[in-house]
């Protein structure tokens, strides 16, 4: 498989956030009085915000404050100290970069926070373009993401792109964004899924 240009998410797919979001959406929630489980947290990592808030049941009223709750904490040092980059994401990307790729991040998460974690990480992959929530108005699987991307690169669509994540959606969102797209599943829990997949990220090279 080889593109020329990559485009990645971020959180799952980079790096592994899954401990560090669950009190995040935990504080986030509990602004509108609304405890949440486990299972309920790994649910919205790979669903974007509106939907995670429409699939929580909590009223529309309440979804300010539980917003501005979830980006309060994704920031905070110790939200931020439980990321870890995935073992092959460095040495992957590194490669690709000298290789001649284009290299992208597009998010659900915010660019701001995404460039914070690469910088507290000491990672300083130089990516063509950081693509969060702060960027646009709909978020995965609708294509606006990718196509903001698309748009700062100055990139046409078509299958010389590629956009890479690990949930169902994203690559549902490269797909409607007119390129190709590519599951990780690093676990082997999406069996019944018929397109391109890899379990790791040294598939790609």
């Amino acid at each position: 498989m080889q593109f020329s240009v990559y485009l990645f998410d971020f959180d799952g797919t980079l790096c592994d956030t899954r401990v560090s979001l669950i009190p995040v959406f935990r504080a986030g929630f509990a602004a509108a009085g609304r405890e949440v489980t486990e299972e309920e947290c790994e649910r919205w990592m790979h669903l974007n915000l509106y939907q995670s808030l429409v699939d929580s049941g909590i009223p529309e009223e309440d979804y300010q404050k539980v917003v501005d709750a979830i980006i309060a904490s994704l920031d905070m040092p110790e939200s931020i100290a439980l990321i870890q980059p995935y073992r092959e994401m460095v040495g992957v990307l590194t490669k690709l970069h000298h290789s001649g790729k284009r290299l992208g991040i597009v998010s659900n998460n915010t660019s701001t926070h995404i460039r914070l974690v690469l910088d507290t990480l000491d990672i300083h992959i130089p990516f063509d373009c950081i693509v969060g929530s702060d960027m646009f108005t709909h978020g995965k699987p609708s294509a606006e993401p990718i196509e903001t991307a698309l748009e700062i690169l100055g990139e046409q669509k078509g299958e010389h792109v590629v956009y890479v994540g690990d949930s169902l959606q994203d690559p549902e969102c490269g797909h409607n964004a007119g390129i190709a797209g590519i599951l990780v599943d690093r676990e082997g829990k999406e069996k019944d899924y018929v397109g391109a997949k890899i379990a790791s990220l040294d598939e790609l090279l």
